[in-house]
């Protein structure tokens, strides 16, 4: 069943028919019409209107036949045409094949039967075309006889054949060049054989004759011929009576325009240059005449226009510009006029890429690693593969928190740069995205890229120095004033202010100092008295103001004596802030002394069986004991000496602590590796070995631990930082340090200056203490501590450095230098016999007052004055 989808189907309709019942034959038809009646004149004529061949049995013999359609319009508005052949006989093998030579004309190529008996087969074939399936109904002029004659000689017997290289068609145009001849295989072994025109001039086979197997020539001759289709029969026949029919064509047209090509394509990227064309344009006959060209489309240009003679070339441009065209296929045609000529139609097919925009960064991340660095203003670089060509671009709507150097210019393919700029105002604390899109308009086509912003933001705030600070006032000596420097976590200090809660202490601002002074005279004697200072920054994207916890005793002495306890201690840590030192003896309790007054003042109970080492927050207001008994963290607040908190922790007696503050977050540090947020009890971990004295720098940022101990010093190095990304992100990087046997050995104790910038350390050999290069841990100096063991480094809050041994007959166990290495002072803390225990040396928060532990569990208290 066929289903043409136009007008003229005819190469299904041809195909349907011939191989429907397996080949076809000459009509039977004359072709003359029958008063006018259509139903009376085929619908197909054929040429040869009778097949005629001779084959030998056993053979299949190759025959081609002409079909012409005598009525297109018949079949112009069919939805559907049902072909069929009556073969009687099975002459003809179904395997035809059908090619087009023009709209109305075809040629079959048919095949006979290899199994025909030796003899004379004639009929005919019955074709025809229907409207349905069930050919109910048939179309005007149907059906047709083809008639057939077919001589099938006894095997052995040579057969004589005549076969054409290719159909025997030609078409040529008045006054143009000839067709190309066609070249016809003969057969004939043994025999003469002569060809025949059928009286048709214009067809001239080469030779006329002749013998044998071998080549004829067959050429078409148009001259004297007027417009029109032109018919006959080619018989070739052989000395034995053979003979074989060949059905010969020829088409006459009349002159036309001609072009070196059947079609004109462009293929380009929509927006980018596209290359011209050269068309040739000539005529058939190759005369001289006056052409013009006009184009379908405005897209489309040709140029010229027009020219007064042929042969001549036209340039053909495209440009989508004109009517914004947008990627695709777009079909147009120029067409071509001559005087007395049918005009022709020159197909042309833009085919349009859809451009790339491409951004050289896929995202972009803006903040920093921490979230506080916002002076760098990343960029990419938008790209389109329209090569010089340049294309308006503009951004889609940015998120608040971000503005760009340009949001709309022009790009090709050099580039395009855009610059971000993080305004993180407008941004929330955290990690926040946006995916923003940069679209390039391209005639007709919008071309976007993506690109995913993030913003890292930390929480803004203002970092003191210290957040407590301790003043003592007496007869003799007195620390009443201290400046503080005061840092934007972004480094974009915008501004402060600065409020006491307390009369008795005044806070200045200058700059980004912050100057405490504190005025004794409305206190009573002997007292302690405490105090809040507020700073509250100017920038208003930073948050929550920061506070400096400040306390002041004034008493009613000056200490010029060391003073011992009568009880015996194990372990002891000062207050930050207070004059008081917290001592234990790893019992069950813990004794608070005033190291002004030389007394106990408290004792805080309920604390377990076992206590180990301890730590006071850095501004005082808690202290954190690690209690063995119970496996905890134990938090007692030290305003009110009330125990608060048990947090388990894996630790054991070799455990230390220590409190830091990176980027102004506290958190405890414990020697194993595991760190907690004071304020939330959130586990945290840190790359660190399992035991070790911790030390860190003021801004908590360096921390260091030394091993006790060994054979050679050992300190780890970690730079460590906190930033609320993700709800608070603990970023450490571990820094190689490897074994100074120059340090000594058997180290004891470390500590580091407020600024980083120095570390000191207290080991067995040599007996010095050390000072060293953070940066490659290198000595950079010794501090002499008389014949005794250093075990003990200890700094005051203003800078002092301490110096404790191990010596049980010596005048000093205890030196003091100013920060440049000068000795100011040397102290005996020790009974004679006893020694200092490691890393039981500590420092009142005024760093007026020194207080240590003996091996026989003494603590004394030493004034060390201003």
């Amino acid at each position: 069943m066929l289903r043409p989808s136009s007008a003229y189907a005819l190469p299904l309709l041809i195909a349907a028919l011939l191989t429907g019942c397996g080949g076809g034959g000459g009509g039977g038809n004359s072709g003359t019409p029958d008063n006018g009646n259509p139903a009376a004149t085929p619908a197909l004529s054929f040429n040869p209107s009778t097949v005629r061949a001779t084959v030998s049995a056993g053979t299949s013999l190759t025959l081609n036949v002409i079909a012409t359609v005598t009525r297109p319009g018949d079949f112009a508005n069919a939805a559907s045409v049902f072909a069929s052949v009556v073969d009687s006989n099975g002459v003809i093998v179904p395997n035809a094949q059908v090619v087009r030579d023009s709209d109305t004309q075809y040629h079959a190529v048919l095949q006979t039967a290899p199994s025909l008996a030796a003899g004379t087969y004639t009929g005919n074939f019955s074709v025809r075309l229907c409207r349905d399936s069930a050919c109910a109904a048939q179309f005007p002029g149907s059906p047709m006889q083809l008639p057939y004659n077919l001589q099938v000689v006894p095997a052995g017997q040579l057969a004589f054949t005549a076969t054409p290289a290719v159909a025997l068609n030609a078409t040529a145009h008045l006054s143009g060049a000839a067709p190309v001849p066609v070249s016809v295989a003969i057969g004939g072994e043994g025999r003469n054989w002569s060809a025949s025109t059928g009286g048709a001039a214009w067809l001239k086979p080469t030779p006329a004759s002749g013998s044998g197997s071998g080549t004829l020539s067959v050429a078409f001759d148009a001259t004297g011929l007027a417009v029109g289709d032109y018919s006959t029969t080619l018989t070739i026949t052989a000395s034995d009576g053979q003979s074989v029919a060949l059905p010969v064509a020829l088409s006459v047209q009349p002159s036309g325009l001609t072009t070196n090509t059947g079609g004109v394509v462009f293929n380009a990227i929509n927006g980018a240059p596209i290359a011209t064309q050269v068309v040739a344009i000539d005529t058939d006959d190759h005369s001289s005449l006056a052409w013009s060209a006009v184009s379908s489309d405005t897209w489309l240009r040709v140029s010229p226009a027009s020219g007064a003679s042929t042969p001549s070339t036209m340039v053909l441009t495209v440009d989508p510009t004109v009517a914004a065209l947008a990627s695709g296929s777009y079909p147009g045609s120029i067409s071509l006029k001559a005087n007395n000529l049918p005009a022709r139609s020159l197909p042309v097919t833009l085919n349009l890429a859809k451009p790339t925009l491409s951004s050289s960064l896929n995202s972009i991340s803006l903040g920093g690693t921490y979230g506080r660095d916002f002076t760098v203003n990343p960029s990419l670089t938008l790209s389109l593969n329209t090569v010089t060509n340049a294309w308006p671009w503009s951004l889609g709507t940015l998120p608040a928190w971000v503005t760009a150097n340009s949001a709309s210019t022009s790009v090709n393919q050099t580039g395009a740069t855009v610059a971000f700029t993080a305004k993180p105002a407008a941004a929330q604390v955290g990690i926040t995205s946006a995916l923003v899109t940069a679209t390039a308009r391209v005639n007709g086509d919008s071309v976007p890229a993506q690109v995913l912003l993030t913003i890292n933001k930390d929480k803004h705030k203002l970092i003191p120095s210290e957040t407590g600070v301790g003043f003592s006032a007496s007869p003799g000596w007195s620390r009443l004033t201290r400046t503080l420097t005061v840092s934007d976590n972004y480094n974009t200090f915008g501004g402060m202010s600065a409020a006491s809660d307390q009369g008795w202490l005044v806070a200045g601002v200058n700059a980004n100092k912050l100057i405490l002074t504190a005025d004794p005279t409305p206190l009573g004697p002997d007292t302690l008295n405490i105090a809040t200072v507020t700073l509250t920054p100017l920038d208003a994207d930073a948050s929550a103001p920061e506070t400096v916890r400040v306390a002041l005793w004034k008493g009613t002495r000056t200490p010029v004596a060391n003073v011992s306890t009568v009880l015996s201690y194990s372990n002891v840590a000062t207050d930050p802030i207070r004059p008081y030192a917290y001592v234990h003896n790893g019992g069950a309790y813990i004794d608070v002394y005033n190291l002004y007054k030389g007394q106990k003042v408290a004792t805080i109970t309920g604390l377990g069986a076992s206590l180990g080492d301890m730590v006071t927050s850095s501004n005082g207001d808690y202290l954190f004991l690690l209690n063995l008994s119970s496996r905890t963290i134990t938090t007692i607040d030290l305003n009110t000496q009330q125990v608060l908190t048990q947090l388990p922790v894996n630790a054991d007696k070799s455990t230390r602590l220590k409190v830091i503050r990176p980027n102004g977050v506290e958190m405890l540090v414990l020697s194993n590796g595991a760190a907690y947020l004071t304020s939330s009890g959130v586990r945290l971990n840190l790359p660190l070995t399992s035991g070790g004295t911790l030390a860190a720098s003021g801004n908590g940022k360096s921390l260091l631990q030394q091993d006790e101990n060994n054979s050679s010093v050992q300190i780890t190095t970690l730079s460590v930082d906190y930033a609320a990304l993700n709800g608070g992100t603990l970023f450490t990087a571990r820094i190689p340090a490897a074994s100074h046997g120059n340090t000594g050995s058997l180290g004891q104790d470390i500590a580091v200056s407020a600024d980083g910038t120095r570390i000191y350390t207290a080991s067995s050999t040599p007996k010095l203490c050390s000072i060293l290069n953070p940066a490659d841990l290198g000595v950079l100096g010794y501090l002499a501590a008389g014949d005794g063991t250093p075990n003990n480094i200890k700094l005051g809050s203003d800078g002092r450095i301490f110096c404790g041994t191990a010596v049980k007959s010596a005048f000093s166990d205890v030196w003091m230098y100013d920060t440049s290495g000068k000795l100011l002072n040397q102290f005996r803390l020790a009974a004679t016999g006893r020694q200092l225990l490691p890393r039981q040396l500590a420092v009142s928060g005024d760093g007026m007052m020194m207080i240590g532990i003996t091996d026989d569990g003494t603590a004394t208290m030493v004034p060390v004055g201003p």
